[in-house]
């Protein structure tokens, strides 16, 4: 019996110590194919969203006095970036010559149609081809995120590129109730994503970010003890091969 003992006792220790639901994708299933759901909705721009709006045509001295920059003194124009709409309170932008054009609520694709038809319609630019980016929007990540704030560049960016730009999550972060908060068309939504699993992730609303979307990130459990006195004394080694020990040795004297 004394034989079995010490092993026994030895991996229940170390099972006791083994981290837990660090790793992604837990509930991978190699080789299994799915059909990809798409679930994602272009973007609304907001009061306050910052965006480019770049006009081309054969007339490059006509799309001048479209392609403003910084410098030019338009009350549109953020001092942050070279070029830049500020949407403003009303949901409108100034745009040279069409003077006050309402863009919130549209989505990128959307601001480009009206902009475009406006041009080739008032005949200013008949072949005019009209690029709209995102140049001021944001996703904020709170907590073991590190407090970061990454630029949305483009319609569809997933929540797996997030982490990719914010130099992923260390491994104090907790994966199992990352909180997304979200505020749209008036109403303010919370959300969970499950990092161990992959269904969670890509099944959930929040798997493309929007602008303006909260990421918290919560501290795991040895993080959370690691700020009280003594908080992780029952997770180091020291302290449980001494209680190990200390049994051992009492078992043994009692099978004796």
């Amino acid at each position: 019996m004394k034989k079995f003992l010490l092993p026994l006792l030895f991996i229940i220790a170390l099972a006791s110590c083994t981290p837990k639901n660090i790793a992604y994708f837990q509930d991978r299933n190699p080789g299994l194919s799915e059909e990809v759901m798409v679930n994602s909705i272009p973007f609304k721009v907001r009061p306050g969203d910052r965006i480019s709006i770049m006009v081309k045509s054969r007339n490059e001295q006509l799309t001048q006095q479209f392609n403003i920059n910084g410098t030019n003194g338009s009350s549109s124009m953020s001092s942050n970036n070279n070029v830049g709409y500020v949407v403003d309170d009303n949901g409108q932008i100034d745009f040279p010559v069409l003077g006050k054009i309402k863009v919130a609520g549209m989505n990128r694709q959307e601001i480009t149609e009206h902009i475009t038809n406006a041009l080739r319609s008032s005949k200013l630019v008949d072949d005019a081809i009209v690029t709209v980016n995102y140049t001021g929007l944001y996703v904020y990540i709170l907590g073991e995120g590190g407090g970061k704030k990454i630029n949305i560049e483009k319609d569809k960016f997933t929540f797996w590129e997030l982490l990719a730009e914010s130099g992923d999550l260390s491994i104090n972060a907790k994966r199992q109730n990352i909180l997304v908060i979200r505020e749209e068309d008036g109403l303010r939504t919370q959300y969970e994503l499950d990092l161990t699993k992959m269904k969670n992730v890509y099944e959930s609303p929040v798997y493309y970010v929007h602008q303006n979307d909260i990421v918290y990130i919560e501290p795991n459990n040895k993080t959370k003890r690691a700020s009280t006195n003594n908080g992780n004394l029952f997770n180091t080694w020291g302290f449980w091969t001494g209680i190990i020990g200390t049994s051992v040795i009492s078992i043994i004297n009692i099978v004796k």
